[in-house]
C-alpha cells in the first residue's frame, strides 16, 4: 500500500499516551474501517553505517510487508509472512531516528538534524520521498517494516519513526485517545540475497512496545513533504512518534528491521461512539 498522498490539513503540537490495542495475527482481519483515519509511515534517505540496500529489491531490498487479511488475493504472498515491496534506489528504509541521553546514535532521514536533503520536496529531489507506507496492525491488519543496519553495539533510550498525522482522507487526528501506538524491531535473516525480518508477526522478536514499558509522544517536527503538481505554497506536514523507554535498550551490531503502526479500539468502543456505521473496506 505505497501511496503518494495529496493532504492539505494543518495540526498542532501535542502529546500522546494512548494504550495500545493487541495485534494478533488471528487469520482473520479485524476492523476494516476509515471512521478514526489511516496512519501511513515516512520513509528516509539516508544511507548509513554501510548500508549497500536500498528500496529497489534488485538490491536486495528494504520494504517489507505482513498482513491478516485472509480475503486479499491481490497481496496472498503477504499473508501471514513478510514479502518484499519494490521501492526507489534512493530509499533507505522507514525513515527511523535513535537517541541515547539526547544524543542522536542513529538517523537515515536527517529530519531531525537538518540533514535530510530536500528528500521530501520533489522539486528539489525525486518523488520518493513523497512516497509513503500503510501501518495499522489490527485495523486492515497490515503493517511495512524497514531495514536498518548498526556497526557497533549501541545503547538506545528512544527510538522515533515519522508519520503522515493527518492520513490518507485527511481525517486521522493523533491526538485522538482512541488511537493506539506500537513499535518493534526484529532480527534480520537472509532469503537467499534478500533481508527479511526475523519472524512472522506484527511484534518484533528484539523489541517491543507491546511488552517494554516506555511513553510514546508525537509532534511536528517542522519539515513537510511537498510536491510539484500540488500548487504553490501548499505541503503536508511530517510528524514524529517518540518511544522513550523506561529501560535504555543495547542493540548489538548487526542488521535489523524497524516499524511502528496505530491501533484501534474494538468495534464496540466504535459503536457507542456512534462511529460503527462509518464501517468501509478500502483497496490495499
Amino acid at each position: 500500500m505505497k501511496k503518494l498522498i495529496t493532504i492539505y490539513m494543518i495540526v498542532g503540537i501535542l502529546l500522546s499516551t494512548s494504550i495500545t490495542a493487541q495485534a494478533i495475527m488471528d487469520g482473520q482481519v479485524d476492523y476494516s474501517t476509515d471512521s478514526l483515519g489511516l496512519y501511513y509511515q515516512i520513509t528516509g534517505g539516508i544511507f548509513t553505517n554501510g548500508q549497500t540496500y536500498n528500496g529497489d529489491n534488485a538490491s536486495g531490498g528494504v520494504l517489507r510487508y505482513i498482513h491478516d487479511d485472509p480475503d486479499d488475493t491481490t497481496y496472498a504472498n503477504a499473508f501471514q509472512q513478510w514479502a518484499r515491496d519494490d521501492w526507489f534506489e534512493e530509499t533507505a528504509g522507514l525513515a527511523l531516528t535513535m537517541k541515547n541521553n539526547d544524543t542522536i546514535v542513529y538517523n537515515n532521514n536527517g529530519i531531525e538534524d537538518g540533514t535530510h536533503g530536500g528528500f521530501y520536496d520533489d522539486t528539489q529531489t525525486s518523488v520518493a520521498g513523497l512516497y509513503m507506507s500503510y501501518a495499522m496492525s489490527n485495523n486492515y491488519d497490515w503493517i511495512y517494516s524497514g531495514y536498518f543496519k548498526l556497526e557497533e553495539a549501541t545503547a538506545v533510550d528512544t527510538l522515533i519513526g515519522y508519520f503522515d498525522g493527518t492520513g490518507y482522507y485527511g481525517n486521522f487526528d493523533p491526538d485522538n485517545p482512541l488511537i493506539g501506538y506500537r513499535m518493534n524491531v526484529w532480527n534480520c535473516v537472509m532469503d537467499g540475497v534478500y533481508p527479511m525480518p526475523s519472524n512472522n508477526t506484527f511484534t518484533g522478536d528484539v523489541f517491543s512496545s507491546d511488552n517494554m514499558a516506555g511513553t510514546f509522544a508525537w509532534s511536528d517536527t517542522g519539515v513537510a513533504r511537498h510536491y510539484s503538481g500540488w500548487g504553490d505554497g501548499v505541503t503536508d506536514p511530517i510528524y514524529r512518534l517518540e518511544y522513550t523507554l523506561d529501560t535504555p535498550l543495547i542493540l548489538p551490531a548487526g542488521e535489523y528491521f524497524f516499524s511502528h503502526d496505530a491501533t484501534i479500539p474494538e468495534p464496540a468502543t466504535l459503536a457507542l461512539l456512534g462511529l460503527g456505521g462509518l464501517l468501509l473496506r478500502r483497496k490495499k
